[in-house]
C-alpha cells in the first residue's frame, strides 16, 4: 500500500485558517504544509477537484467527513502529473504556483501575489 494524499481546495482568503486547522490536529511535533499549490478562479478549481475525485474514485478513502478528499495509494509525482494533465485537458485558468512545499509562513506571499495579479479584493 502506498501513501495517501489530500486534494482539497481552499478559498485563497481563508487558506491560513485551513492550514491552521490541520496543524491543530497534528500538534507541535509535525509542521503541516501543502506539497504543491495551484491557483485559479474558483469555478475552474472546483471543476478540477471534481474531475480528480472522479478519476480517483476507487482510491478515495471513504464518504465520511474528512475522508472524501484523501486519495490512497498515490505518489506526489503521480498526483501532480494527473493534476497537470487534467488542467491541460480542461483548458482552464489554473496554474501551478509551486512544485515545492508551502508552509504557513509562505501563504501571505502567495495570497498577496495572486490577489494583486487577479485584482481580487481581500
Amino acid at each position: 500500500m502506498g501513501p495517501s494524499l489530500k486534494i482539497g481546495i481552499s478559498a485563497i482568503k481563508h487558506v491560513n485558517s485551513r492550514i491552521g486547522t490541520y496543524q491543530n490536529s497534528f500538534g507541535p511535533d509535525y509542521e503541516d504544509r501543502f506539497e504543491a499549490v495551484w491557483v485559479g478562479p474558483e469555478a475552474d478549481v472546483r471543476e478540477l477537484e471534481r474531475l480528480l475525485k472522479i478519476k480517483h474514485r476507487e482510491n478515495i478513502a471513504g464518504n465520511k467527513r474528512g475522508y472524501t478528499e484523501w486519495i490512497k495509494n498515490i505518489t506526489l509525482s503521480d498526483l501532480v502529473s494527473d493534476v497537470e494533465s487534467t488542467i491541460k485537458g480542461l483548458g482552464v485558468e489554473v496554474t501551478n504556483y509551486s512544485k515545492t512545499q508551502i508552509f504557513e509562513e509562505d501563504l501571505e506571499t502567495i495570497k498577496n501575489q495572486y490577489l494583486v495579479e487577479e485584482n481580487i479584493e481581500q
